[in-house]
């Protein structure tokens, strides 16, 4: 895979994968409610979060190919690489953590609420 597709993968998938899951979920809770069942939304929740898994693995995977020491100097194409990556791996974690949250609030509550 080319390493700029990577990177950009890595750095807008988790919160792509967050907001079609959030803009999902509010579509099905219509369904949801009529046929009393929260199985779909379960299933966009896990979609969503391998999604953004994936793409901070494939991030991590592009910050430890990069190197993870910041150079001081910055400025040059490898230094802004490196940002990129890391980017991706605190947005596809932070894309997890909220897509996980929204899961148990869909536990809790009923189908109709």
């Amino acid at each position: 895979m080319n390493r700029d597709l990577a990177l950009w993968i890595g750095l807008l998938a988790g919160p792509v994968a967050w907001l079609v899951s959030f803009e999902a979920n509010f579509a099905l809770v219509p369904w949801t409610c009529i046929w009393q069942g929260k199985l779909t939304l379960y299933l966009v929740s896990l979609a969503a979060f391998v999604v953004a898994a994936g793409a901070g693995v494939l991030a991590w995977n592009q910050w430890s190919e990069l190197g993870r020491e910041a150079d001081p100097r910055g400025g040059d194409t490898l230094s802004r690489s490196r940002i990129m990556a890391f980017g991706g791996v605190v947005l596809s974690s932070l894309s997890c953590l909220i897509i996980v949250a929204q899961a148990i609030a869909e536990s809790i509550l009923g189908a109709c609420q």
